[in-house]
């Protein structure tokens, strides 16, 4: 992936998250979970070089290892959240590593069909 390519999906990237103006450090945190993304993405399918056609998966790929890191950090890795007013109530729920790695698999499991298997 290009330094261009990576500044296109790392803008993607922020989009999804819900993320406006990131800091310099998690800009930077962006970037490596695109070149993770795409590094799995790439052993996984058995290529050398990520086609551009897989560059969504990348970026939804990037998108849950990051989640995954802020909840390794301890910040966050909410998934949902509620309040109300009468009689105050308060849900969160947060994702769990398993829920995580299932994302992580179900992302994979959808490009099968593009493997390449060396001998």
């Amino acid at each position: 992936m290009t330094t261009q390519q990576l500044e296109i999906l790392r803008q993607k990237l922020q989009r999804k998250l819900g993320l406006e103006e990131p800091e310099e450090e998690v800009t930077l945190l962006l970037c490596d979970e695109l070149l993770d993304a795409e590094s799995e993405l790439m052993l996984y399918l058995g290529t050398d070089e990520l086609d551009e056609q897989f560059f969504p998966k990348a970026v939804e790929l990037a998108a849950l290892y990051f989640q995954r890191d802020k909840r390794e950090l301890g910040d966050s890795g909410l998934k949902s959240a509620s309040y109300s007013e009468g009689q105050v109530s308060q849900m969160e729920s947060y994702l769990t590593p398993k829920e995580l790695r299932s994302g992580a698999m179900a992302i994979l499991e959808s490009l099968a069909r593009y493997r390449r298997v060396r001998c």
